[in-house]
């Protein structure tokens, strides 16, 4: 065994913990799962909070279709942070986290698996049985990664949008929108994506630039009032101009809209043709087609309402129109209408009693409507429509544009507005648009920009379109009458399906005839007795819109939640639809708070997936540096925007976290011999230092708590980070190592620091818990091995986080330790500056010598000198009697005297206690009360 050089290390208290320096947080964190999971960490702290006022954080469903990504942990990280902190401040905070089960990417995914057709799926309950286990085993995998980043909730008990009780309260939330009137069915121009032959709602689209072939085109006139174009030849043909930038859509023209108050020009083409365009765009229109723009007579947008052209391909003739969509910047100021394909042609084909002709089926394709081109694909067909008009002179020119357009979210692929009938949710039935926007103006955004977001969306939203041509979904329980056609709505018939889907889900709709689910003996009005079932399904979106009837209403948590929780993108979804959805059914939103967060970035700011090769997983976090880190990410990104994530942004984040291990490795390791109820200090007996920090740990507390309450989680983090830092290290750590080092066991300067300590780091833990879960469990179990934790609870979690400090010290006592920390930062610069000049090598081989010019500071530092050597770490300290040339001077030279090897300091007492010939008078001192042989502890 190697021979201790120095025989009084022995008499020195130095730190004793278990706490280790390296975290080892990948193998360290699954074992801490397994102590929450064993000792039911969540339901004890329901039960503990039972009676307690609530606070619900509604949870957002994920879609069950994958491993989860760091959107997800961004996430479930914040909300867990949310209901931590509560919890931790004496809420009743139940969690219950959901899963979207239903949907499309489930759907897609069995079909592209089974290698089939969607028209090919004939046992429709067959497949739903997979979609089933296809989904329930996501929700598995997703549910592990979510336990394994730390989240507590009641995970044995979720809600799944695909159980039998959800599915039977989304039945019945439909029932009654429908029953209240807000449902109809009716046919419109909605969304449609060829590829996933389906419906779509708004909030299933996003845009992407597209290039497609934009043309100008001619309309001939076939009928219009004598005299309309005045003196033009009257042997020549007249036409309308046209731009479009689809020419699919030209087979399912039904109409040409002018704009009612603008002039129109009559301009000569060049086979001697007269063409008709806005007065405003006619020079550019010449130009682009190449003819003169030469007006030869002008006529009023009111005036060619009415004039009748011919379709140029199917010859039939259709009307000219006034829409106030018809705008003057861009095209020629006269549109094609093709109510069948785009939703403002719908509506004024409403208004003017045009057919909403749609010739195309649900995957894209003409049908035999379209004449010659039945059977081609809309987009592929572009072309050949082109050449058709070229062919029979209608087309002027034709030129590729970029443009932004719509595509499906899921598929990604160009999207198409076509005429369906389907069900809807009518925004402005009952004042409801009004009423929502009331509703948003009563809940509390973070941040603020979110409620006009939300806000501009509802005020200019379509009605809801509520059905999808699709397998794997609620199923939309209505009954026709074979004998009238009406659809029945009938308040018992309602329950009857209701509770049958309550107890056995939705799958029955799909497996039974129409007259196996009636109720016995049930009629029609008009006497039918025979009925048929809708085949479509309700729109996901619907079934997540109404997650609050089963977590908030049937759990019996309480309607509305104190918050909702997600991403930007759900302004347009989630908070939306569940915001409709509260409105219609229980006359207010599901939600008194919203926090929005920001989308995933790479560090270069682009936008992360795994193809583009910059995605940065949970599990790789989690398998190197741990779920901890990750989590001290998320609480120092600005969430309210997109936040950026690499392994180098990573960097900061392990850095402050290795900093707030160290210090609270220090704390713990002073505490070993501390036992409140023989050593504590009453708050003014303490040192001033203590009482200064006491004072600093409350403020710390008010702003941590105010900073939670208020969901601003990087300035909770960084109030926390920068008190372990600058605070507790920096300062009381460093200033108190001589007296817990070496003032003996019971020196009350030391049970001093040891009482204010064990408050601070307690205080600390419990403050740092909604952020660093599993560290902070770690060392509260740390604690409990000591003698002054032997009374804490069982987890950190069923802790109280702290109100306040025990004892705050006076405003003097306060602005005093202020005013040394400021001076405190001079005294360190200067005693680097000497030891890089080679005059020291450790501070405590300083003296330090102060001088000012300014008198109340000179006092001042009189006053304060006895404290200095402890707060500066110096040996000695003085005051210089001479006046001085500035504010503030400060002198290092060498400390008189020699080292003691014990305390290290530089002391002038050497050998003044014949006993301990080698120590300082204080050490010999020590070692005398404490009766400590040096030979035997050596």
């Amino acid at each position: 065994m190697k021979e201790n050089k120095n025989k009084y290390s022995a008499t020195v208290l130095l730190p004793k913990t278990d706490f280790p320096m390296r975290a080892g947080l990948p193998k360290k964190e699954p074992v801490l799962l397994k102590f929450w999971q064993d000792m039911e960490l969540y339901k004890k702290m329901m039960a503990k909070a039972s009676g307690k006022e609530k606070f619900i954080l509604a949870d957002g469903p994920p879609y069950a279709n994958g491993r989860i990504h760091m959107g997800h942990a961004l996430n479930k990280v914040l909300k867990d942070i949310v209901n931590k902190s509560h919890a931790l401040m004496g809420y009743y905070t139940p969690y219950v986290p959901g899963w979207d089960c239903h949907g499309l990417p489930i759907e897609q995914a069995l079909i592209k698996e089974m290698k089939i057709d969607k028209k090919e799926i004939k046992d429709i309950p067959a497949f739903r049985k997979k979609a089933r286990a296809f989904a329930q085993n996501f929700v598995n995998l997703q549910r592990e990664g979510f336990k394994r980043l730390g989240i507590t909730g009641d995970w044995d008990n979720p809600y799944l949008t695909m159980s039998n009780v959800y599915e039977g309260l989304t039945v019945g939330a439909f029932f009654e929108a429908l029953e209240k009137g807000y449902v109809y069915k009716g046919k419109k121009a909605i969304y449609w994506c060829p590829n996933c032959e389906t419906a779509l709602a708004d909030a299933e689209t996003e845009y992407h630039d597209k290039t497609s072939t934009s043309i100008y085109l001619r309309f001939k006139i076939k009928e219009a009032k004598e005299g309309l174009f005045g003196g033009i030849d009257s042997s020549k043909d007249v036409y309308l101009a046209v731009w479009t930038t689809t020419p699919w859509t030209i087979p399912a023209n039904m109409a040409a809209a002018v704009n009612f108050d603008e002039d129109y020009r009559i301009m000569k083409l060049n086979d001697g043709g007269y063409i008709i365009a806005a007065d405003k765009l006619a020079d550019a229109f010449a130009k682009e087609c190449g003819f003169s723009a030469e007006a030869f007579g002008k006529v009023k947008g009111e005036n060619l309402v009415g004039v009748k052209y011919e379709h140029p391909l199917n010859h039939k003739l259709n009307p000219v129109i006034h829409t106030d969509f018809v705008t003057m910047d861009a095209g020629v100021g006269i549109v094609h209408i093709a109510p069948g394909h785009g939703e403002e042609d719908f509506y004024a084909g409403l208004k003017w009693n045009i057919d909403a002709f749609c010739p195309v089926d649900e995957k894209g394709v003409f049908t035999k409507d379209a004449g010659e081109f039945e059977g081609q694909s809309i987009f592929k067909a572009n072309p050949l429509i082109i050449e058709k008009l070229k062919e029979i002179g209608s087309l002027i020119k034709q030129a590729d544009i970029s443009h932004s357009y719509p595509h499906c979210w899921r598929c990604k692929k160009p999207i198409i507005f076509r005429a369906t009938e389907q069900w809807f949710l009518g925004v402005d039935k009952f004042d409801l648009r009004n009423r929502l926007v009331k509703e948003i103006e009563q809940t509390k955004w973070f941040p603020p920009s979110g409620e006009n977001r939300i806000k501009s969306m509802v005020q200019l939203r379509p009605d809801w379109c509520l059905s999808r041509q699709r397998f794997w979904g609620v199923p939309l329980m209505v009954f026709y009458c074979k004998k009238c056609g009406k659809v029945q709505i009938n308040h018992d018939l309602f329950e009857h399906v209701k509770a049958r889907a309550m107890k056995e889900g939705s799958d029955f709709w799909f497996e039974q005839e129409a007259k196996d689910i009636l109720p016995a003996g049930y009629k029609c009005e008009c006497g039918g007795e025979e009925f048929t079932k809708e085949k479509d399904i309700l729109d996901v979106w619907f079934d997540s819109g109404v997650s609050w009837e089963e977590v908030l209403k049937y759990r019996g948590l309480g309607f509305p939640a104190e918050v909702y929780l997600e991403g930007s993108d759900q302004h347009r979804g989630w908070f939306q639809t569940s915001l409709i959805a509260g409105t219609v059914l229980e006359g207010k939103a599901p939600f008194k708070n919203v926090i929005t967060h920001g989308m995933i970035l790479d560090q270069q700011g682009r936008a992360m997936h795994k193809s583009a090769g910059n995605s940065v997983e949970p599990d790789d976090i989690t398998e190197k540096f741990g779920a901890d880190i990750l989590r001290l990410w998320v609480s120092f990104t600005d969430y309210s925007d997109d936040v950026r994530l690499s392994s180098e942004i990573l960097e900061g984040p392990v850095d402050s976290y290795r900093k707030i291990r160290n210090t609270v490795r220090y704390a713990l390791g002073n505490l070993s011999d501390y036992n409140p109820a023989e050593h504590k200090v009453a708050g003014k007996d303490m040192t001033e230092l203590d009482q200064y920090m006491l004072k600093r740990l409350d403020d710390l507390i008010k702003n941590v708590r105010d900073d939670y309450k208020n969901f601003r989680f990087r300035k909770a983090a960084r109030a926390i980070t920068d008190f372990c830092i600058l605070d507790l290290s920096s300062l009381m750590l460093d200033a108190s190592k001589d007296r817990l080092y070496t003032l003996g066991a019971a020196s009350p300067a030391r049970r001093s620091a040891q009482t204010a300590l064990f408050e601070i780091v307690t205080s600390l833990l419990r403050l740092l818990a909604p952020i660093l879960c599993f560290t902070c469990e770690e060392a509260w179990q740390e604690v409990k091995k000591l003698p002054c934790g032997k009374d804490l609870e069982e987890s950190i979690f069923l802790s109280d986080m702290p109100e306040g400090a025990s004892f705050v010290t006076s405003a003097e006592v306060e602005n005093k330790w202020n005013k040394i920390r400021e001076i405190r930062s001079s005294v360190l610069k200067a005693l680097e500056e000497a030891r890089q000049k080679g005059l020291i090598g450790a501070p405590l081989e300083a003296k330090i010598i102060f001088n000012s010019s300014d008198k109340q500071t000179k006092d001042f530092l009189k006053k304060t000198l006895p404290l200095w050597p402890e707060v500066a770490i110096v040996s000695q300290a003085e005051v210089a009697e001479a006046e001085g040339k500035d504010k503030l001077e400060v002198e290092v030279l060498h400390a008189a005297g020699h080292k003691c090897p014990r305390c290290w300091q530089w002391k002038e007492d050497i050998g003044s206690n014949g006993k301990y010939a080698d120590l300082c008078g204080r050490c010999a001192k020590v070692l005398e009360e404490e009766k400590v042989n040096v030979d035997v502890a050596a």
